[in-house]
């Protein structure tokens, strides 16, 4: 018999075993919150930091960056078929201030949740329309010490008049904050 007959399965069998004796993999499976793997995991991922605030106030961020956000106002398109769904497009207008001592990127600059007190489940799109002047984040998104941006952001909202609307920004992508407002 050959030398390589032997060692194959051998080796084959080594692994195998190794796998099963020692207690299965390392991470958490899907769906698993109880096991030390998982509680692990939850404790070692960054969570965002969550920062409080209002439409039509400044709000700290951290690292010297100050948020401002219009309270959503109606928004008409110049071209509808922008909007791309039904709903009541909304307006406004962001600055973000840099009184830090260091350049701020916001490439990472978006709306990451909508909400709505009648239905949580539904959540607002964003528009980007140039006809109107609504094209999202400018093409430098660095922010020099000392320095402002300022853009206009609109969203279509599926939902009535008067709902509670709730948005979740997230500027640097290190932070969120959750501005409160109605659908106009």
């Amino acid at each position: 018999m050959k030398r390589w007959q032997i060692v194959t399965p051998l080796a084959l069998a080594t692994v195998v075993s190794i796998a099963y004796f020692t207690a299965g993999p390392r991470v958490p499976m899907d769906g698993d919150t109880t096991s030390a793997a998982a509680l692990a995991e939850k404790a070692n991922q960054d969570t965002l930091e969550e920062v409080k605030g209002g439409f039509g106030s400044d709000v700290a961020l951290g690292d010297g960056l100050i948020l401002n956000v219009t309270d959503p106002a109606s928004f008409a398109a110049k071209d509808p078929a922008a909007l791309g769904v039904e709903g009541r497009p909304m307006i406004m207008d962001i600055t973000i201030k840099n009184t830090g001592s260091k350049e701020a990127d916001l490439a990472s600059f978006a709306i990451i949740q909508s909400a709505f007190d009648s239905d949580a489940a539904q959540s607002c799109s964003d528009v980007f329309e140039e006809a109107s002047g609504v094209i999202g984040l400018p093409m430098d998104t660095i922010v020099k010490p000392g320095k402002s941006l300022t853009f206009k952001w609109a969203i279509v909202c599926p939902t009535k008049s008067g709902d509670g609307l709730h948005l979740t920004f997230s500027a640097t992508g290190n932070e969120q904050i959750t501005l409160d407002s109605t659908v106009k």
